[in-house]
């Protein structure tokens, strides 16, 4: 009879930060759709780099307008392509990322128009090397800041500029080249019911 106690508090524990999270709270929080493109800073031993992405985030209200979320990126296309070996193949790399995000959201509600900054620290898996003389696994740091227009009373479309570094942190191997990715984003934003 002792066993199941545990396995009781542990039921009841989920089940209510569960009710927290989508009940009354919920309105504060919200959904985030974010497509981006751009292209990368590096030497040019480590070539030319372009990427595309598609992100989702959710977060969660923490006062004063932060708010602090997870973002998933199931799509990360990374075009690498060498410019100091001529005749060498476009290269195209696929990448997922995640990252919990922390955000700063100012949109009053009596305003068209708003502002959010954006910043995470995540980890980041490629099919391939990326860049291609890196490797698969990598760390990746992102900011990114949005101006928010209101298009209905509870969606908001969103443009701005990201900012994602990737780098291995020498964690594999001694060869490290990393990327900076500078990106233009669009996105759209809508609470959780």
């Amino acid at each position: 009879m002792t066993r199941t106690r545990p396995f009781r508090a542990a039921f009841s524990l989920a089940a209510s930060l569960f009710f927290f999270l989508e009940g009354e709270c919920a309105l504060a929080q919200g959904w985030h759709v974010f497509a981006s493109y751009g292209q990368a800073s590096a030497p040019r031993s480590q070539g030319f780099a372009e990427a595309a992405t598609l992100s989702v985030t959710r977060d969660f209200p923490l006062g004063s307008r932060f708010s602090a979320g997870v973002e998933l990126t199931p799509l990360f296309v990374v075009n690498q392509t060498r410019v100091d070996l001529p005749g060498r193949p476009r290269e195209v790399a696929y990448a997922v990322a995640v990252a919990p995000v922390l955000a700063w959201t100012l949109a009053p509600k009596s305003s068209r128009f708003g502002l959010r900054l954006e910043g995470g620290v995540g980890i980041f898996w490629g099919f391939s090397p990326i860049p291609a003389e890196g490797s698969r696994f990598n760390f990746l740091d992102e900011f990114q800041g949005l101006v928010l227009v209101r298009v209905r009373s509870d969606h908001l479309v969103s443009l701005g500029v990201r900012r994602v570094h990737v780098s291995n942190l020498g964690l594999a191997g001694s060869d490290n080249p990393g990327l900076s990715f500078y990106s233009g984003v669009v996105g759209l934003s809508w609470p959780a019911r």
